[in-house]
């Protein structure tokens, strides 16, 4: 078909698409080298700390001290685990917080939630009091106490102090696989989650 158009429009035009070709990359590649964590963001493949290699934790070890009633902890096992760390023999309000989001967290994994449970570990003599009525208030958490020995281990593995609100990630044979900081977007954790019950059949 044959370009009506005049030959004076239709050089701009080709001349405009020169010009495009030529600027929009260096237009993009502009943009990103003033924002580089926008690249960083995309080449993350995981939004919490991945511990390599994973360090195994027996069970009878990280189950030894129950708080939870009799028969509840069992169901930690062969599951994946949120644990977080009680900040003393308390869970204070920050620590509930911190349960409330693990718990906002497995409720977005929707028909995956049958294969994550929620560990709080308590820390010296615990107060069971209180932890009693925050399992009743939170019946999904499940509460242990934990040795200093294994405490220690946990921070090793982590490579600092367990600061309030830090999760950590077990798989189903009880491997610590990653770690999530205080403040952590449910989201973000939410993807790593699904990504790993996708490719996993364990659990």
């Amino acid at each position: 078909m044959t370009d009506l158009r005049p030959p004076s429009r239709r050089n701009s035009l080709i001349v405009l698409a020169i010009l495009l070709i030529c600027v929009v990359p260096f237009g993009i590649a502009w943009y990103m080298a003033k924002n580089p964590d926008l690249v960083h963001e995309r080449q993350k493949t995981n939004y919490g700390h991945l511990i390599d290699p994973a360090i195994p934790i027996d069970y009878g070890e990280l189950l030894a001290r129950p708080i939870s009633p009799a028969g509840h902890l069992p169901e930690a096992k062969g599951h994946w685990l949120l644990v977080q760390i009680a900040p003393g023999p308390a869970c204070d309000d920050a620590c509930r917080a911190t349960a409330a989001k693990t718990a906002q967290l497995r409720l977005m994994l929707n028909k995956e939630i049958t294969r994550v449970r929620r560990l709080l570990l308590v820390p010296g003599q615990a107060d069971t009091q209180s932890l009693q009525a925050l399992m009743q208030a939170d019946p999904t958490l499940l509460v242990a106490g934990i040795s200093d020995d294994l405490l220690n281990r946990l921070k090793s593995a982590v490579g600092q102090p367990l600061k309030e609100g830090t999760i950590l990630l077990f798989d189903p044979f009880a491997n610590l696989l990653m770690w999530y900081e205080p403040g952590f977007d449910p989201y973000g954790a939410q993807r790593d989650l699904q990504r790993l019950l996708r490719v996993s059949q364990i659990g």
